[in-house]
């Protein structure tokens, strides 16, 4: 018996050896996205509108941009969930099939912008796969853009890398953001927005001559809401990301989810961004409370992207962060976002 006793001991021991010293967690340089430097200047000068402007595609998804949300419904049916946003509008989420995934910006009833991350969708005149060969073949690549609303006018300037990875094309009525993958020069998402909800989001840094348009301020229920809604979309986006380089799409995971959920909280209202919490430790010990078992682990923050779009974009156009995303041992993620911060815990279960 005293044997039994002492094989015990020695075993709990290693076990508390392994977990602290084991390389079964993953903790990579949390990424600031471009709204941390990002400005907003007023001028004063007149500047050109949109003459500058491509003529508007005649086909595709972009047309429904301004278009009642009842062509929705016609089109695709109910929507598989509908999300709020940071900015007013409501996301009109359709994830039956990572090639068919596609949400749609609602605002009063009017379609405001749409996100195309599936490669069986028409977004035309591009295609998701498409190549950035192509695209600068067939599109006039500008490092500064205007939008003009009546009488205002907003000028956005791109940096060396959103004209690789982030490109704005300006067409008539319409505006395309342009998601390329920098490791394969692939197109894998596309935005088409409205000029105002461009404006709202603030995606590069801005001029403006006239007025700057406003964020609606939400309630407490709606920045709830809203957070809730961009943890689900990081989790449909990473997915889409897994299933076009043929790799296993993740399972959600509610226990790794609402730590994930508490540790952006505390990212935010703390003001650090870190993978050690001052008030609950490392990542291990952050799953250890939420008694999260694994055999695993890794995390991505980020912070200073404007949405979940955005943000699981700028996480797969960083090595380690994408290397995260598309390792083939994970079969479990937790999302959280707190305002502005992203935190996604991915995690290889046992079977037992």
């Amino acid at each position: 018996m005293k044997t039994l006793f002492r094989i015990l001991i020695v075993l709990f021991c290693l076990a508390i050896l392994y977990y602290y010293t084991s390389d079964s967690s993953y903790e990579l340089k949390p990424l600031e996205g471009p709204n941390s430097k990002s400005s907003v200047i007023p001028k004063t000068e007149v500047i050109e509108g949109d003459e500058d402007a491509l003529p508007r595609p005649e086909t595709g998804l972009s047309t429904y941009i301004n278009q009642n949300s009842d062509l929705l419904i016609n089109e695709f049916g109910e929507p598989n969930r509908i999300d709020q946003s940071a900015f007013g509008y409501e996301w009109w989420v359709y994830n039956n099939h990572p090639e068919t995934f596609v949400m749609f910006g609602v605002e009063h009833g009017k379609i405001v912008q749409v996100y195309i991350a599936g490669d069986q969708l028409d977004a035309a005149p591009y295609k998701v796969g498409q190549s950035l060969d192509e695209i600068y073949r067939m599109t006039i690549v500008e490092p500064e853009i205007t939008a003009k609303i009546g009488e205002n006018v907003y000028t956005f300037t791109l940096t060396e890398n959103d004209m690789q990875t982030r490109i704005l094309v300006k067409f008539d009525g319409v505006f395309a953001q342009l998601y390329i993958d920098p490791f394969t020069e692939k197109l894998i998402g596309i935005r088409f927005v409205n000029s105002e909800t461009l404006v709202k989001h603030r995606p590069y840094e801005m001029t403006f001559v006239g007025e700057l348009i406003r964020v609606p301020n939400l309630n407490s229920y709606m920045l709830h809401e809203s957070n809730q809604a961009y943890s689900k979309q990081l989790f449909d986006i990473i997915n889409v990301f897994r299933s076009n380089e043929q790799v296993p799409t993740l399972k959600w995971d509610d226990e790794a989810s609402v730590a994930a959920m508490e540790h952006s909280e505390e990212m935010y209202t703390e003001n650090y961004l870190s993978h050690d919490s001052p008030n609950y430790g490392s990542l291990k010990e952050r799953l250890a409370a939420h008694s999260v078992v694994y055999d695993e682990v890794g995390e991505n923050l980020a912070t200073a992207y404007y949405d979940a779009i955005e943000a699981a974009n700028g996480w797969f156009n960083s090595e380690d962060h994408r290397k995260l995303i598309l390792n083939d041992k994970f079969t479990h993620v937790g999302s959280g976002v707190f305002m502005n911060y992203y935190t996604q815990i991915f995690l290889n279960k046992p079977d037992r």
